[in-house]
C-alpha cells in the first residue's frame, strides 16, 4: 500500500525546507530588530478557548476532537487566544509585552491556491499599549517585513478602523451591524450583485445597500483620504479621526506611509477586533490577502483577566511563498554545507573523525562518509550537499602529517599540515 500526505498538508524535503527556514528567519529577524521577544505556546488547546471569541466560522474550521481524558481539544488555528489565556493569569509581566512566535497551525477548510490545512505562521503582537505609537510600530514591522522578503514594492497595506466603521453605520441607523460587517468582510469574494443580495439578507434595504456600497468603495492613500473621512462622519467620530491623523504622522516618521492606504471595506472577520484593522494585498490583485491583523483591546478580559490592550498581525507561509516565487525572490532551494571530510580509506577514518569533531566545535556544518564509499562517490555526494570545501584525508598525505583541501567551486587543491587544517579551514 502506498500512502500520500493528506489533502492540504505538505512534505518538505531538505532543499525545500532550507528555503522555507530562510524566509521564516527573515521574518523573525525583523521582529527581533524592533525588540520583540520569542514565546512558545501549546499546539493543542481546549476547544472552549476558541469558542469564546473567535467566531463560528473559525470554530467550524478547527481540527478538534475529544482526548483520552474526555476533554474537547483542538489543534490551534491561530495563537492569539492562547496568548490572551496566558496574559489573563500572568500578573507580573512588565508592559508593554512585545512577543513573536512561529509555529504550525491547522484549519480544516477548502484548499486552494495559498490556502492550506496545515501551514507555518508567525504572530507579532504588542500587549499593554493602547497608543497610536503601538499601532504605527506594528504596521512598520509589517512593512519592513515585506521589504526584507523582497516584495515591499509589489504590496500595499490597506487599513481601516472598526470603531469608525460602526459610527458610519450608526449615522445611517443601520441595524444588525455585526451581520453587515460580516457581509462587508466577504465583499472581495462576491460579485456586486451577490454583495447586494447578502446585504438584503442582512436586513438592509436597497437605498441603504447602495449607500454602504459607496462607503466601502472609498479607498486611496491614507493621508489623502482623511478629508473624505471627516465629511463622511461629520463630527460624530472625532476621536477616531484624530487617532487616524496621528497614525499618518507616525507612519510618515517611520518611512512607510507610502505603502499604506485607507480601504473602508477592510473590517476583518474575527469578532475580537476593536479598532484598527489592516490587511496586506498584492497590488496586481492576483492573490488572496497575504496577511492581516489589527487591534483587539478586550480579548484578555474574556478569559478572566484585567483589560490588556493589544495590537498585532499574523503572516502565514503559503501566500507569501506564492508571491515571492512570482517575483523571483524565493530563496534558492539548495543544500549548503561548509566542509565535507573525505576519508580515502578506513585507515584514515580516525584522523578524519578528529577533524570533523574539531570543525563542528567551531559551529561549522560538517559531514563525512557514512557508507564506506570510494573517493569519486564521496566527491559526488559532497557536490550534492553543496559543500564549499572538501578535506581529503589519505594515508599517503598523513605520512607527511598533511591533508588535501579542495575548493569545490574552483577545483583548487592545496596541502595543509594536519595540525593547522582546523585553524585554516575553520
Amino acid at each position: 500500500m502506498k500512502f500520500k500526505s493528506l489533502k492540504g498538508f505538505r512534505d518538505f524535503l531538505p532543499e525545500e525546507m532550507a528555503a522555507r527556514r530562510e524566509v521564516l528567519r527573515r521574518i523573525e529577524e525583523v521582529a527581533q530588530r524592533f525588540g520583540f521577544r520569542e514565546v512558545d505556546l501549546p499546539s493543542l488547546e481546549r476547544m472552549k478557548l476558541f469558542e469564546v471569541k473567535s467566531g463560528e466560522e473559525l470554530v467550524d474550521q478547527t481540527y478538534s476532537f475529544e482526548d483520552k481524558g474526555g476533554r474537547k481539544v483542538t489543534l490551534i488555528p491561530e495563537q492569539t487566544p492562547s496568548r490572551a489565556r496566558v496574559l489573563a493569569v500572568e500578573k507580573s509581566l512588565n508592559q508593554p509585552m512585545k512577543w513573536y512566535s512561529t509555529s504550525k497551525r491547522w484549519r480544516y477548510e477548502q484548499t486552494q491556491r495559498g490556502r492550506l490545512r496545515e501551514f507555518y505562521q508567525t504572530d507579532v503582537d504588542i500587549f499593554g499599549a493602547d497608543s497610536v505609537e503601538a499601532d504605527a510600530e506594528i504596521i512598520a514591522v509589517l512593512a519592513e517585513t515585506m521589504r526584507e522578503l523582497g516584495v515591499g514594492n509589489v504590496v500595499e497595506i490597506l487599513i481601516n478602523d472598526r470603531n469608525l466603521m460602526e459610527k458610519v453605520l450608526d449615522k445611517e441607523d443601520i441595524e444588525n451591524k455585526r451581520n453587515v460587517m460580516e457581509v462587508i468582510d466577504e465583499r472581495e469574494k462576491l460579485s456586486r450583485a451577490e454583495f447586494f443580495t447578502e446585504l438584503e439578507n442582512a436586513g438592509i434595504g436597497e437605498k441603504k445597500a447602495k449607500w454602504i456600497d459607496e462607503i466601502v468603495s472609498i479607498n486611496g492613500p491614507l493621508d489623502e483620504k482623511i478629508d473624505d473621512l471627516e465629511e463622511l462622519v461629520s463630527g460624530e467620530a472625532e476621536e477616531e479621526l484624530e487617532r487616524m491623523k496621528e497614525l499618518v504622522e507616525m507612519l510618515d516618521s517611520y518611512g512607510v506611509l507610502e505603502v499604506v492606504s485607507l480601504d473602508m471595506s477592510i473590517v476583518r472577520g474575527l469578532d475580537y477586533y476593536t479598532g484598527l484593522v489592516f490587511e496586506v494585498f498584492d497590488k496586481k490583485g492576483e492573490l488572496r490577502a497575504i496577511c492581516g491583523g489589527g487591534r483587539y483591546d478586550k480579548l484578555v478580559e474574556l478569559f478572566g483577566g484585567k483589560g490588556v490592550p493589544a495590537v498585532g498581525f499574523a503572516i502565514g507561509d503559503a501566500v507569501i511563498e506564492e508571491l515571492m516565487k512570482r517575483e523571483g525572490v524565493w530563496p534558492e532551494e539548495e543544500l549548503k554545507t561548509d566542509v565535507y571530510v573525505l576519508p580515502v580509506s578506513k585507515d584514515a577514518r580516525k584522523e578524519a573523525t578528529e577533524i570533523v569533531k574539531q570543525l563542528r566545535k567551531k559551529n561549522l556544518k560538517v559531514e563525512t562518509d557514512l557508507k564506506n564509499r570510494n573517493v569519486s562517490a564521496q566527491l559526488n555526494y559532497a557536490n550534492y550537499i553543496g559543500a564549499e570545501k572538501v578535506i581529503i584525508v589519505g594515508k599517503r598525505d598523513l605520512k607527511e602529517n598533511k591533508v588535501t583541501v579542495k575548493e569545490m567551486e574552483s577545483g583548487e587543491e592545496r596541502l595543509i599540515s594536519l595540525d593547522k587544517v582546523v585553524e585554516k579551514v575553520g
